[in-house]
């Protein structure tokens, strides 16, 4: 039974909807706002232009009233003027002593209009815009000064001229459209680079650790959100590499204490079978040995069959180091001088004949470890890299250990001025009964004992890359802390 499959809106076109929609309102509103704006602007300083003139033009219309008497010439003259000037029409009033209104000019097509409210008595500046939905009208009221007690009053009447005509409309509608367009087309660039680019990689790379791969890295591009998710799944995948990495180790474990299982069997075999019979060779060659009339020869013969028994002896005994677990004594004591012991041992041992054996770290620096394990490990690196330097092509061979810490743990290295190990061989280095001398010169247990012992200790021990000529081992154990 399969289960039907729903067709999704691809998110690229989603988006860029919204952005469409959202962009053509915001520009058409912003738009819309910045032309009434522009009007509302227009309106008022249209207003404060006519009753600036008006206001002027009482000023000068004074002049008709001087000590009682009224110049209509003179004002007719005026009105007339600044009228054919502005295009507006005027209308003076004076208020007679009875509160009466008599009007004294009339100039102008709208003056004596019949919608026009009759002016207010209480004379005073002010601007009526009644008539301006109905007839576009705008009157402005101004008093006109006079040094007697006459109240007279300019009335302005100014035909409102619009700030925009339907033509003027469809304009910012077009306007508006084309900016909106380049808008979204910027939009949409900025929403493929920002957005959907990262979410493409971050795809991508999910894709590739759904193959399998671990090794990917999502770039960390783009907005703040795509690259926390992206650093998230790059944790991940450092997460995912390090289990796997913790589960490679825990099998190879698993692995080597199956064959260390099989060793031991074998060992305990070889021990009960071969080991009596080896002691009761080595037994009967040491009494033939002690006989004194025994010819040259044939005690050069006896003393090869004592020296190739003691080897295989070696052997059993090297096997049954590696099968049966370490007793260990975890105790603190101070990595440097026990790596300086086991150099002062070394250097009387004919192995480590010719080679500069040397220490370096803080003497206070403690190990939490088994002192008599961590010996063994040491002796086996130096002699190793004794043979290595002594091989090598280096002027003067030397054998260094370096102790340091290394947060918890103190790393022990034990360097060397020789060849190095290939790459061919590094794999292999610690697989049981591998080794790179010839017949009768090794097991290649040394390294695979080594590595059981520091495990062993809940320590490490591996072979570091190394720029420098030679080979490097570092024997990691838990280090005393604080350690100083």
């Amino acid at each position: 039974m399969t289960k039907a499959t729903t067709r999704r809106a691809s998110l690229r076109v989603e988006l860029i909807a919204m952005l469409a929609i959202v962009l053509v309102m915001a520009v058409a509103s912003l738009s819309f706002t910045a032309e009434w704006l522009g009007q509302r602007r227009h309106d008022q300083q249209e207003v404060e232009r006519l009753q600036t003139h008006a206001r002027g033009l009482a000023v000068l219309a004074s002049r008709s009233f001087r000590g009682g008497d009224f110049q209509p010439e003179a004002l007719d003259e005026l009105l007339h003027d600044s009228a054919a000037q502005l295009g507006v029409s005027y209308e003076v009033h004076r208020v007679r002593g009875d509160g009466e209104l008599e009007v004294l000019a009339s100039v102008g097509v709208h003056a004596g209009f019949e919608a026009l409210p009759t002016p207010a008595t209480e004379l005073g500046s002010r601007v009526d815009d009644e008539l301006l939905d109905r007839y576009q009208l705008l009157l402005i009221d101004e008093p006109i000064p006079t040094r007697d007690s006459q109240r007279v009053n300019l009335r302005m009447i100014a035909e409102h001229s619009p700030w925009a005509s339907r033509h003027d409309w469809r304009e910012t509608l077009i306007v508006a459209g084309g900016v909106g367009l380049l808008l979204l087309v910027l939009g949409g660039l900025l929403l493929e680079l920002q957005v959907l680019r990262p979410m493409r990689a971050l795809e991508l790379a999910v894709a590739r650790v759904a193959k399998g791969e671990l090794d990917v890295e999502a770039p960390t591009d783009g907005p703040a959100e795509l690259a926390e998710l992206a650093l998230a799944f790059n944790n991940m995948i450092t997460a995912l590499r390090e289990h796997q990495s913790t589960l490679a180790s825990q099998g190879e474990r698993l692995q080597r204490s199956e064959r260390l299982a099989a060793i031991g069997r074998l060992a305990a075999g070889v021990a009960h079978e071969v080991g009596n019979p080896l002691a009761a060779i080595v037994g009967y060659t040491e009494l033939l040995l002690d006989e004194p009339a025994l010819a040259d020869d044939d005690r050069d013969l006896l003393e090869r069959v004592q020296a190739q028994t003691q080897r295989i002896q070696a052997i059993v005994g090297q096997l049954l180091d590696y099968s049966k677990p370490a007793k260990k004594q975890t105790v603190a004591f101070s990595a440097v001088a026990r790596a300086q012991e086991v150099v002062s041992l070394l250097r009387a041992d004919p192995r480590c004949g010719g080679v500069a054996l040397e220490v370096a770290g803080d003497p206070e620096l403690e190990a939490l470890a088994d002192p008599g394990l961590v010996e063994q490990i040491l002796i086996n690196l130096v002699l190793n890299g004794a043979r290595a330097a002594a091989e090598g092509e280096a002027d003067e061979p030397r054998v260094r250990i370096r102790v340091r810490e290394l947060g918890t743990e103190l790393a022990i290295d034990v360097r060397d001025n020789g060849k190095g190990v290939p790459d061919d061989v590094r794999p292999r280095l610690f697989e049981p009964f591998f080794t790179t001398r010839g017949p009768g010169q090794g097991t290649g247990l040394g390294l695979a004992v080594s590595q059981g012992l520091a495990e062993s200790m809940d320590g490490s021990l591996e072979h570091l890359d190394s720029a420098d000529p030679g080979a490097v081992f570092r024997l990691r154990v838990p280090a005393q802390g604080p350690t100083r």
